[in-house]
């Protein structure tokens, strides 16, 4: 027993030590990101490594997302770190659920053309879930490379989605009803886009949490500049 008290010790001071050293690797992200993205992939490594030799001797687990980084007064929990730096790696993880497209997505996607997403929560046999409890979804774009990085503002500083970008998941099914991409994908890396649907996380007991739903990512989509005629004057979204 004493054993195990001085591992959990040693452990929380060695997550104490990196956490702290991650704190300034965050502020130098703008100048050091390639750095920082294999510094952070092998810091994950040894966390989960250090976390199952305690597993093995009786310890309860602690969760990654209990690790909290702050940089330019926001908080970052590991489980955004993760959607950030490694999104593809959600894909590779074992779940009960996952998220799908009720509707195909027609493409190419046209830059402040509104779009609809209807999203349908499954189980492993492919069979809807109707979930009791409320459960939110929220829609982001990522960079397509190899470490994709969220992408928030278009070439003129502005917000570049706007629209229902966090709806509920109730009873197996969500709806994006208005969504807006302002920018075309040709201004980034690969001239492609990554779409992906994102289950929130709730530290609580609930039937179904988000943490054991797959996120829903669809990788190389275009989004194309398109001209309008003089009888179609585009609608946009009011956000």
């Amino acid at each position: 027993m004493q054993n195990i008290l001085t591992q959990q010790s040693q452990f929380f001071e060695l997550l104490d030590k990196q956490v702290d050293a991650y704190k300034t690797l965050l502020d130098q992200l703008n100048t050091s990101q390639d750095k920082f993205n294999n510094l952070l992939t092998d810091y994950l490594h040894k966390f989960q490594s250090i976390n199952n030799r305690l597993l093995s001797q009786g310890r309860p687990e602690v969760s990654l997302s209990q690790i909290q980084i702050k940089r330019n007064d926001e908080l970052f929990t590991n489980s955004q770190l993760n959607i950030s730096f490694n999104l593809r790696s959600l894909l590779d993880k074992s779940y009960k659920y996952k998220l799908t497209l009720a509707d195909p997505l027609e493409t190419p996607l046209y830059r402040d053309r509104i779009f609809q997403l209807r999203v349908e929560l499954k189980n492993k046999n492919g069979e809807l879930v109707r979930n009791l409890n409320k459960i939110e979804l929220v829609v982001a774009i990522y960079s397509q490379e190899q470490y994709p990085k969220e992408i928030k503002v278009n070439n003129k500083g502005e917000q570049i989605l706007k629209g229902h970008l966090c709806v509920p998941l109730i009873k197996g099914t969500a709806f994006f009803t208005r969504v807006q991409i302002r920018e075309v994908s040709s201004h980034y890396q690969n001239g492609g886009i990554i779409l992906a649907i994102l289950p929130q996380f709730k530290h609580n007991d609930e039937p179904i949490n988000g943490r054991d739903i797959q996120p829903l990512i669809v990788e190389n989509i275009k989004v194309k500049a398109k001209k309008f005629s003089e009888r179609h004057i585009p609608v946009y979204v009011n956000q």
